[in-house]
């Protein structure tokens, strides 16, 4: 035997007595370590997929609630939110707030819609982009119901050239700077919606027609001027439905609704008579213009021609002309009887 091989058998009877020294004294430590990270991994994943079906239930009665609230079930839907934005997981009881003041809006009841949104705004645990998306909602009600310093208090800072939601939060702050009579700023704000190419092409039309409004010295309009708008909207009708002649309308002339302007209007015999030569008068089709007492507003029928009347057996017969100069229009000849 050399003297390689033998040191070579002695360093290996060395390692295997460290190894099981080692072992004998740290393998109790290591095993158990081993079990505790499986049992760790096992219960991560458990509780993952606790946490999914949760969820997934979570979002089926949200999407259950969003199916009342489209059913003009609102009392219900708002229920059934409400009980998710309290006890479920995910992301949904979030969802379920921010779903729960679009209803409140749609209701009319915008107090308590801004009320809503801001109180998603301020929660720290919901996502930032959320809170954002809350801001400009109440923004947009403000615009109606609220003052300009309002508006700016939700989404000034959002108008910056960074930020995600900058588009409609210019547009909120612009249509309230413009109901406010800050004409600088609403052309401002609208100006950039205008010339931003990443501006929705939407928003931009709308941001373009402002600007038009203004440039046009268009003012917000006032409750009093809408009202008369509404007003003379209403009038408006019945100023162009009145065919009716006047009273002092000769008989003869054909009833409003019947006889057509210009050259082409029909006579009044024309109109009348649909009989052919029995004589027998037809009303219009149309009502307009004709009375139910016979007054002047009914045109007056055609008299029947005298040639086809037959006289009665008490009456004689009258003589028939013998002058027929008259019948002819011609002068009698000089001398004749």
């Amino acid at each position: 035997m050399s003297d390689d091989h033998f040191f070579r058998e002695v360093s290996e009877e060395l390692r295997q007595d460290r190894v099981r020294a080692v072992w004998t004294r740290f393998g109790a430590y290591l095993l158990g370590a081993a079990v505790l990270v499986v049992l760790v991994t096992a219960a991560i994943v458990g509780w993952n997929h606790y946490q999914t079906v949760q969820a997934n239930a979570a979002g089926d009665r949200y999407l259950a609630a969003i199916d009342l609230a489209k059913n003009d079930k609102r009392d219900e839907a708002l229920a059934a939110l409400r009980t998710i934005a309290e006890g479920d997981v995910g992301p949904y009881p979030d969802l379920a707030r921010m779903s729960i003041a679009s209803i409140l809006s749609d209701q009319g009841k915008q107090a308590e819609a801004v009320a809503a949104f801001d109180q998603v705004a301020a929660d720290g645990g919901a996502p930032q982009t959320l809170r954002d998306m809350a801001s400009v909602r109440s923004a947009y009600i403000l615009v109606d119901t609220g003052t300009l310093e309002e508006v700016r208090s939700h989404v000034e800072r959002l108008t910056g050239d960074s930020e995600p939601l900058r588009f409609p939060a210019r547009e909120a702050l612009a249509l309230a700077a413009w109901k406010a009579g800050d004409i600088d700023t609403a052309k401002s704000l609208f100006g950039k919606l205008a010339d931003d190419t990443g501006t929705p092409s939407g928003m931009a039309s709308r941001a373009r027609l402002m600007l038009d409004l203004i440039a046009g010295g268009q003012s917000a309009p006032s409750a009093a001027s809408a009202a008369g708008a509404d007003a003379a909207g209403t009038a408006e009708p019945q100023a162009t439905t009145s065919a009716t002649p006047a009273p002092n309308a000769a008989a003869g002339d054909a009833p409003a609704g019947v006889a057509t302007e210009g050259d082409n209007a029909a006579a009044p015999g024309d109109a009348a008579m649909s009989a052919g030569d029995a004589g027998t008068p037809t009303m219009p089709t149309t009502d307009l213009g004709v009375t139910s007492a016979g007054g002047a507003d009914e045109p007056a029928a055609p008299a029947a021609p005298e040639a086809t009347t037959a006289p009665s057996e008490d009456q004689p017969a009258e003589a028939p002309a013998t002058d027929q100069s008259s019948a002819t229009g011609a002068s009698p000849a000089p001398g004749a009887n």
